[in-house]
């Protein structure tokens, strides 16, 4: 049954499954990598903003997570199919993956990537060395948000 209606409301909503945003400036990204090193809290309103102007909408369950070595996340998915929301992952130092479904995408620094939560998804990082990455939800708008 979960799978009719994750197929109905996609087709209400229009949310891709995964999608690039883009490029954000990389002043942004060395405000995130100080706030971990730094502990430089000063700017947390400005990089919010920053990030609700670029993906058009007000962004919630922000956190900003370092991890010095690899791991996998378990697998997870939204059943609320009423509200469409979208994770965002913004790597700030080193790369990670993210898998959904069946297919993984590689994130790079520098690059808003977003998912759709009602897709079974989950982060992996293969590698030891120091990875920044900011999380964070919005709800997706298929008016504004036109793939």
């Amino acid at each position: 049954m979960s799978r009719l209606a994750r197929k109905s409301a996609n087709k209400t909503h229009n949310v891709p499954d995964f999608k690039v945003l883009g490029v954000v400036k990389s002043e942004i990204s060395d405000k995130i990598n100080d706030l971990v090193i730094e502990k430089k809290a000063n700017e947390v309103i400005n990089i919010i903003d920053y990030i609700n102007s670029f993906v058009k909408a007000k962004i919630t369950n922000v956190s900003v997570d370092t991890w010095d070595e690899a791991f996998e996340t378990d697998w997870k998915r939204s059943n609320n199919y009423s509200t469409p929301t979208c994770a965002i992952f913004l790597v700030t130092k080193g790369s990670a993956s993210v898998c959904v479904d069946k297919d993984e995408y590689e994130m790079t620094t520098g690059k808003l990537y977003i998912v759709n939560e009602w897709c079974t998804h989950k982060l992996v990082n293969k590698s030891s060395t120091p990875l920044t990455m900011l999380l964070a939800q919005f709800e997706w708008n298929s008016e504004i948000h036109k793939q």
